[in-house]
């Protein structure tokens, strides 16, 4: 016969509370690691690409440097005495342009062999010696394009580097007008821009890896060449992260990024602690933070060994309350943690309450600041309206003014010159002016359309008459293409041919000689299709997002030749959605030409004809 079952062993409601905390926690801290982990390494990606960027824009700073220097030497390349092979007087105006930029040592005008024939630091006629730095030279005459070379001691000892244009001359290279230019000038651009204090220092090197500028001790370490794997590393990529010691020892992380223009190459130098730091403090505090609440808790279970489903039970109907906005009430207890509890409880109902006034305080100054914001929304539009009348009004005079002239100079071709300049920059005011009112127009509801039964395919015709003589005077070829079938519309004449004009006007400017622009009507589905494609430039995808906000512009030379207020496109758009209709862009890309698209709603065959009769 059997005997009586054993009892399970028991042990004390202390170490089943310590198995529990320990077996709830243990997950989580684990779990917490791996967060941390994955946190510290997005905190040191996130370094590693503040580090490159700022590298890349320390890049771009050189190059605008760079630019300005040579816009101004293409200036003094233009002179008329260059032209004319009068070397002694424009030896007297390259000095003249040289003592305006302080960080130049002086101008030089080169044969593409490389003799020197005038340097404007030196008496007219005196002898010259064979130019220094000759790899650059033969860049610019090869290329016939502007070239910084790089930097190098002159026949003084002084330390400069050459920023060269060639000088063409019945399509081939004259000359070769060169700025020596000392290493101030970059010592002034990275200096410009405060480093951040995760930086430690900031260089710029040239094509051979020798220091240009140097925030850290410059005395010591310009005109010195980098160490042989620093120079490694930035003819393996064009730019990146990599760690690496410095000329004076130091132990960083090297993030640089290569010039366009000149080919040189930002440094930014960090502490590795700056990149590497964020990763072991976050463990270090992770793990610590675990062993610590293991800790805590399990001294806890011991405590609240007595009275602990009471003091439970209490906190769980008192949560209950507070859930339902209601003042908790708890029971006393002699477990200190439940006390606590209750008070926490009390508190957060305070808070809560707390937090509801807030939340209603921050919608009312959420409503005032929506009011504000739409008050000068409108007095924005409203200043933009009285703008474009206020700009108008002198246009007429202008206009009358040059028509007088014409009348009463008629056979001097200087003034038929200048009045044909004019009226050039009359009509590009008026185009900006009538954007301007246009964008207000819409901005304000203003705009009334004349809607009509049309055929989209003699508006397209006689855009396309309208701009042809244009395109044609400007050497690009335009095609139309049309369906042979009517394609009818509810709509505007002036105002669809208005967004066709916008959307080729565009094209114009942006469409180089020999390119080609194409207008095209096309039905899909219910739609009308109105395209016009150019292999122009292209445009960044990523700008395509906000094309059509007003003032909106892609990037541009500095000269903006190109000009425009950013209003065409946007003006596009709100007419397009006045006719119920939408219009999109599409580029792959710089290079690659842009896709205008203005989808129209059709008329249905039968309704536009019932109308019609």
């Amino acid at each position: 016969m059997d005997g009586p079952l054993s009892s399970p062993r028991a042990f004390p409601l202390r170490w089943h509370l310590m198995l529990l905390v320990v077996g709830t926690l243990l997950p989580v801290v684990l779990f917490g690691a791996v967060v941390a982990h994955r946190l510290s390494q997005s905190e040191r990606a996130a370094a590693e690409r503040r580090l490159v960027q700022a590298a890349r824009d320390l890049a771009a700073t050189v190059d605008r440097e760079m630019s300005s220097t040579i816009r101004t030497l293409s200036a003094l390349a233009a002179s008329e005495r260059l032209e004319r092979g009068n070397l002694k007087s424009f030896h007297i105006q390259a000095g003249r342009a040289a003592r305006t930029q302080p960080s130049w040592m002086t101008v030089l005008l080169l044969a593409p062999d490389g003799r020197q024939l005038m340097n404007s630091r030196l008496p007219w006629g005196t002898a010259l010696p064979a130019a220094n730095e000759l790899a650059s030279l033969r860049r610019a005459v090869e290329s016939r394009r502007p070239v910084v070379g790089d930097l190098a001691r002159g026949p003084g000892g002084n330390l400069a580097f050459p920023v060269r244009v060639p000088v063409l001359q019945g399509g081939e290279v004259r000359y070769v007008l060169t700025a020596a230019i000392t290493p101030q000038l970059l010592a002034g651009v990275v200096g410009r821009q405060l480093p951040s204090q995760e930086e430690w220092t900031r260089t710029v090197v040239d094509r051979q890896g020798t220091v240009v500028a140097r925030t850290r001790h410059p005395e010591r370490f310009v005109g010195t060449p980098g160490t042989p794997s620093f120079i490694r590393s930035l003819r393996e990529a064009r730019e990146g992260l990599r760690p690496s010691t410095t000329l004076d020892g130091q132990a960083v992380y090297t993030s640089f990024s290569h010039a366009s223009l000149s080919g040189w190459t930002a440094v930014i130098a960090v502490p590795r602690g700056v990149v590497e730091g964020p990763a072991r403090r976050t463990m270090t505090a992770v793990a610590g933070a675990g062993l610590a609440l293991l800790l805590v808790s399990g001294l806890g279970a011991f405590v609240l060994s007595r009275h602990v489903s009471q003091g439970i039970a209490s906190a769980a109907s008192a949560a209950a309350v507070l859930a339902h906005g209601g003042r908790p009430r708890v029971q006393p207890s002699r477990v200190a943690e439940v006390a606590r509890l209750s008070e926490a409880l009390d508190q957060s109902a305070d808070l809560l309450a707390q937090r509801e006034s807030e939340r209603n305080e921050h919608l009312a100054h959420a409503e005032a600041s929506r009011a504000e914001a739409e008050a000068a929304s409108r007095a924005k539009d409203e200043f933009l309206a009285m703008l474009g009348h206020e700009l108008r009004n002198p246009l007429g005079p202008i206009r009358n003014g040059a028509h007088l002239l014409r009348q009463l100079v008629p056979k001097d071709e200087r003034v038929a010159r200048v009045l044909e300049i004019i009226d050039r920059q009359i009509a590009h005011i008026v185009r900006l002016v009538d954007e301007l009112l246009d964008a207000s127009r819409i901005a304000r509801g203003k705009v009334v359309l004349q809607k009509e039964l049309l055929d989209l395919r003699l508006v397209a015709r006689n855009v396309y008459e309208d701009f042809a003589p244009d395109f044609e005077r400007v050497g690009i070829a335009f095609h139309l293409d049309l369906p042979p079938a009517e394609v009818w519309v509810h709509g505007d004449r002036t105002r669809l041919a208005q967004c066709l004009g916008n959307l080729l006007h565009n094209a114009f400017k942006f469409t180089p000689a020999g390119g080609n622009v194409a207008l095209a009507l096309t039905v899909e589905g219910e739609l009308a299709l109105l395209e016009v494609r150019d292999d122009g430039p292209g445009i960044d995808p990523g700008l395509l997002p906000a094309l059509f906000e007003p003032f909106s512009q892609g990037p541009q030379s500095l000269d903006r030749g190109q000009g425009g207020l950013g209003l065409g496109l946007a003006l596009v758009k709100g007419l397009a959605e006045l006719h119920g209709g939408t219009v999109r862009a599409h580029s792959d890309g710089p290079g690659k030409g842009t896709v205008f698209t203005i989808a129209l709603p059709l008329k249905p065959a039968v309704e536009a004809a019932a109308a019609a009769f």
